[in-house]
């Protein structure tokens, strides 16, 4: 059996992007862990891909974009930051719909052993996706967004833990002790932080933190899903004064789904969303929202990957950019 980098990884107890450093002398790589990577080298018999580094020499001046739904606003914000600056640095877009299925994202960026591509950026990796190191260990690529944090892959992300927190922050200040959440099915560091986010400004706060006020909507944040839990969370007898979800449009499902039950908003419910899609502020009530920095998120990861593809210079693991709370219609004291 062929032996890989990430058998060589194990051997070592390093990460198969350590291993990648320390076999073409790139970044900074401790003496003590260089020898024990090519003492694992040796006792493997390990011998790097040749041939997708010579690939690598020919370039297609094409990025992979990978996305797990096209359809969402979120995404499609973060794509046109990527395309605009890869057309600006004289690179093609090719934008695949992965739909967050492992073979087709396995599928996608075998493209680039194939040399239709030469890096890629991955918009929604979840957790435990180990095998994207063997793929990294060749070709540069670049998590936005999303990303799995055991991973020694550059990533392109905001501080979603603290924007959840200043999130529920917001809404106790406001008064609200019954407080809920829509969230989501899906493997997502940020689903997992923002959650804990919530859990967390509520006992800081002194408030309950029940299961029964946490509904979880559909893995890519469909809207119909997003209507299904907020109908499960406010039909309680009991139930929130207010929601906080975790995308914009679980927030517009939310909205719609108490309108639809004749509620008032904010005068019954405050729902708040995140994301600052264009949806948010194009119907009343007006969202209050976390805004992410889309375009800027695609832009950052699109000059990061070109650094990687013209200079091969070692670039930072982790870039965060700010996010900021919109204060709009959508919320007020409680009821």
């Amino acid at each position: 059996m062929m032996v890989t980098i990430n058998d060589v990884a194990k051997e070592a107890n390093v990460s198969a992007s350590t291993v990648s450093r320390v076999l073409n002398n790139t970044g900074t790589i401790s003496q003590p862990t260089t020898n024990t990577v090519i003492r694992a080298v040796k006792k493997l018999g390990y011998e790097p891909n040749v041939l997708a580094r010579n690939f690598r020499k020919k370039r297609t001046r094409t990025i992979l974009i990978l996305t797990p739904n096209m359809t969402n606003p979120f995404y499609s914000n973060i794509i046109s930051g990527i395309c605009d600056l890869s057309r600006d640095m004289n690179y093609s877009s090719f934008v695949c719909n992965t739909t967050d299925e492992t073979q087709q994202i396995k599928k996608t960026l075998d493209m680039l052993y194939k040399h239709k591509a030469d890096g890629a950026i991955l918009l929604a990796s979840e957790k435990g996706q180990h095998w994207l190191s063997e793929y990294a260990e060749e070709f540069p690529i670049i998590q936005c967004c999303e990303y799995d944090p055991d991973l020694d892959i550059s990533r392109v992300s905001i501080d979603n833990y603290h924007a959840a927190v200043e999130t529920v922050r917001y809404l106790i200040a406001l008064g609200h002790k019954k407080i809920g959440m829509i969230s989501s099915v899906n493997k997502y560091l940020s689903t997992e932080n923002r959650l804990k986010g919530y859990k967390d400004a509520l006992r800081e706060a002194g408030l309950e933190s029940t299961d029964r006020y946490v509904a979880f909507a559909g893995k890519d944040y469909n809207y119909q899903s997003g209507c299904r839990a907020a109908e499960k969370l406010l039909t309680q007898s009991d139930r929130p004064t207010a929601l906080f979800c975790i995308s914009d449009v679980l927030a517009i499902g939310a909205v719609n789904t108490a309108k639809i039950m004749g509620m008032c908003i904010p005068e019954d419910i405050s729902i708040v969303g995140f994301d600052d899609v264009e949806q948010t502020s194009m119907f009343t009530p007006k969202i209050t929202t976390v805004a992410q920095p889309c375009y800027s998120l695609g832009q950052k990861a699109t000059e990061l990957l070109c650094r990687k593809l013209e200079q091969n210079e070692s670039i930072p693991l982790e870039t965060i950019l700010p996010y900021r709370m919109i204060i709009r219609d959508s919320t007020g004291p409680r009821p």
